[in-house]
């Protein structure tokens, strides 16, 4: 036998979803909408009539989900990794971290164990192809980075200090995965000119192939906080590497999305110009860097005389009819 509704049960039931609706839903984003004298609600919104709301309008404008933000990208931090970022801007954590090494035979270097076994692959094919490689330096302790910057704060001021050499608990040093590297007669060592040597030409053009990357290149130092040093490099796997070159990543910053607009390079300050003594042979520089040509070297214990132009620790001299830089820490 068939059962028949009738239509006011049916109104009865459909109003009653719909005021559970209404509480649930709109009540809540009216309730949101500020009440002003110049926009009142009007009271039939209060108290609207089950017949007349659309089921359309079922979801509330108010309860919209908002936008997401864009987040920064946040790059790798772990140590023990070959793809950590660490620098002045990202320091280790925890800052006295020391990682598992091995040591490179014949050089008392250590490197983390990956980076060794990587850095040995290197080496033999740079000697196939005749340019032998000197290992100068790998993992340093906190406390050994602490010492190198504070014998360079002792020599040039806390300022260039912390430029060429990364403040303790910030250096990749201290992971074990970077390497300084020069040639065996020493040439350019630790200079800008070292790219122009048999190691520094063999480094740039093959070193990723083994995982190595330039660590702070040119013009880079206000991305990296680093000055120019074509002898150091990073290891971080032979597959990132290659994608670097790939993709033309400058830095480690700028493949990972963290690199900041590169600041233009500080002008030379002007200081009272007066009479130094040099306290050893020391070359007379065209430019403010080692890179640039020697124009002569001066003897120990002349007497130069200061323009008055300074960077960083260069200095402007003349002597007798040249004039050019040289580097303050042996003027006294």
């Amino acid at each position: 036998m068939r059962k028949h509704v009738k239509i006011p049960a049916l109104l009865a039931a459909s109003a009653l979803t719909l005021s559970l609706w209404f509480t649930s839903w709109v009540a809540p984003a009216l309730a949101a909408v500020p009440v002003t004298a110049a926009a009142p609600v009007a009271a039939p919104l209060l108290v609207p009539s089950a017949l007349t709301i659309a089921p359309q309008f079922a979801v509330a404008p108010a309860l919209a989900v908002a936008p997401q933000l864009a987040k920064k990208p946040v790059p790798p931090r772990n140590p023990a990794k070959a793809d950590v970022l660490v620098s002045k801007f990202y320091p280790l954590v925890p800052k006295t971290f020391v990682p598992k090494t091995s040591t490179i035979s014949g050089t008392g270097v250590r490197l983390q164990t990956t980076t060794a076994t990587a850095y040995r692959k290197l080496a033999a094919a740079a000697k196939k192809d005749g340019v032998s490689i000197k290992l100068t330096s790998g993992y340093r302790s906190y406390a050994s980075q602490k010492q190198i910057v504070d014998q360079y704060t002792a020599w040039y001021g806390s300022a260039y200090a912390l430029r060429i050499a990364a403040k303790p608990g910030t250096s990749e040093h201290q992971t074990g995965l970077s390497i300084d590297v020069g040639n065996y007669n020493r040439a350019c060592a630790l200079q800008d000119c070292f790219a122009n040597t048999p190691v520094g030409k063999w480094m740039a053009k093959n070193a990723p192939k083994y995982g190595f990357v330039l660590r702070y290149p040119k013009g880079q130092e206000s991305v990296t906080g680093v000055k120019y040093e074509p002898w150091h490099f990073r290891y971080v796997g032979p597959a990132q590497a290659n994608a670097m070159v790939k993709k033309k990543s400058k830095t480690l910053e700028h493949y990972y999305g963290v690199a900041s607009a590169p600041k233009p390079a500080p002008k030379p300050t002007t200081v009272t110009a007066t009479t130094k003594t040099t306290t050893a042979n020391v070359n007379l520089r065209q430019g403010a860097t080692t890179g640039s040509a020697i124009l002569m070297t001066v003897k120990k214990g002349t007497k130069v005389t200061l323009t008055g132009k300074k960077s960083g620790v260069w200095v402007q001299v003349k002597y007798g009819a040249k004039t050019g830089w040289m580097s303050s820490a042996y003027l006294r």
